[in-house]
């Protein structure tokens, strides 16, 4: 569902709108029949994607590459590394330890594709785009026009039985802005699509001379200046002109379980103050019985404030001892759990 939203200008992101070393990054994934009409485009425009229906959850964690096991290889405080997968295929072909790397570029501004590291038979091989792909080129704000090519392959270390290489190019149009709501909330946007054109190919000992196919992917992105990585983003294959959607996946807050229905609105309850430096007050209205819990955006317990309370009192949490950030209280209520943010200063 798309209306018109009110009058506001569009933002303009940069790298320092991109992902950087410590960032752990919560997505939920969607199915991909709750989407609706995700083509739609305009200016000042007010995409409502409310209704999305979760299906799972994932991190996204970035290190400075220095940190990571291939800082040999990929050097550079602007440079880093996302851990993709503990182990990938089966067998005499299996990986391990498999990062992506990605590289603030300053001149020119860009946010580009660098490498991948793998482990093979307990040896680590380094993987380099000889021509590096720009995800983004900024300053990136509305309207814009990039095409850039790229070239990547495998290590041609004898180790391997396989090499992988691709080459092509990518073009990145931002065709539109405004606001987008999703089930984490509403916040300013651009729309971008992005489409990439390769030609992959593979050769391996039983095929001496590399087999090609073509690999034409496709991106629709909604991009805002805190979420760091897209706050929608729906991803497919391109064939004939023709795209079908694979993934749907949006920026979000822990979410638990399903057949429990989940709400940010606690009528019974209200939570402050908020941002909040000290203690986090609950003031229970009706007579109701909740249980709450502080979780950090990785998911992890921070703080129990009760076991079990009876409503019409309030109480606190001491939070004094939190790092600065964002925060989420999950609250249960009989059969129904609700999630409030809150900001630790």
């Amino acid at each position: 569902m798309c209306g018109v939203s009110v009058s506001q200008a569009p933002i303009s992101l940069t790298n320092s709108n991109m992902p950087s070393s410590g960032d752990t990054l919560r997505y939920s994934n969607a199915q991909l029949s709750s989407l609706g009409n995700y083509t739609q485009t305009g200016t000042n425009y007010s995409w409502n994607f409310s209704t999305l229906n979760f299906t799972g959850q994932g991190l996204r964690s970035f290190k400075n590459a220095l940190s990571t096991p291939y800082a040999f290889f990929f050097f550079g405080f602007n440079e880093y590394g996302e851990k993709i997968a503990d182990t990938l295929g089966a067998g005499p072909l299996t990986l391990t330890n498999y990062y992506n790397y990605y590289k603030k570029q300053t001149s020119p501004a860009a946010y580009l594709a660098d490498g991948a590291g793998i482990t093979f038979s307990s040896v680590p091989v380094p993987n380099y785009y000889s021509d590096k792909d720009e995800l983004y080129m900024f300053p990136l704000t509305y309207p814009k026009y990039d095409s850039t090519t790229f070239k990547f392959s495998t290590s041609s270390n004898t180790l391997i039985p396989i090499k992988y290489s691709k080459t092509g190019y990518r073009v990145t149009v931002v065709d539109g802005w405004g606001t987008i709501t999703t089930p984490y909330g509403t916040a300013g946007c651009l729309r971008v699509v992005t489409t990439q054109y390769s030609m992959d190919s593979i050769k391996n000992n039983l095929i001496p001379f590399p087999v090609g196919f073509p690999n034409y992917q496709r991106s629709y992105q909604w991009l805002t200046t805190s979420s760091k990585i897209p706050f929608l983003e729906i991803t497919g294959n391109l064939t004939g002109g023709n795209f079908t959607p694979t993934q749907a996946r949006y920026r979000d807050i822990p979410r638990n379980v399903s057949g429990i229905s989940e709400r940010e609105d606690v009528s019974g309850m209200i939570m402050y103050p908020n941002p909040v430096k000290d203690k986090l007050i609950f003031d229970f209205r009706d007579h109701e019985n909740y249980t709450v819990a502080v979780y950090d955006l990785k998911g992890a317990l921070v703080k129990e404030a009760l076991n079990e309370h009876i409503g019409g009192t309030s109480t606190g949490i001491d939070v004094s001892g939190l790092k600065p950030g964002l925060y989420v209280v999950k609250v249960n209520r009989d059969k129904t759990v609700h999630f409030l943010k809150f900001i630790k200063e």
